[in-house]
């Protein structure tokens, strides 16, 4: 009844995108395209709130938003 369903496990995302402590980026990321949400922006927001922590952490959080965007968009085609 819910066609933008999917299940997601976001720590092995997290893990496989080198940012094991971002499981909430990676579900964020997925939540873009079953949102339609335009996931540039929300790239910089995540540039934006993480800027004071440093480029690898920032890079760190692209790379799982990334990963679960990716995830979801490839889940959505099936």
């Amino acid at each position: 009844a819910l066609p933008r369903v999917i299940a997601i496990e976001v720590d092995t995302i997290a893990k496989a995108a080198a940012a094991p402590r971002a499981a909430n980026i990676v579900l964020r990321g997925a939540g873009a395209p079953l949102l339609d949400l335009e996931a540039g922006k929300l790239e910089q927001g995540i540039r934006d709130i993480f800027a004071r922590k440093g480029d690898a952490v920032v890079e760190s959080n692209l790379a799982a938003f990334r990963a679960g965007y990716e995830y979801a968009r490839k889940s959505m085609q099936r």
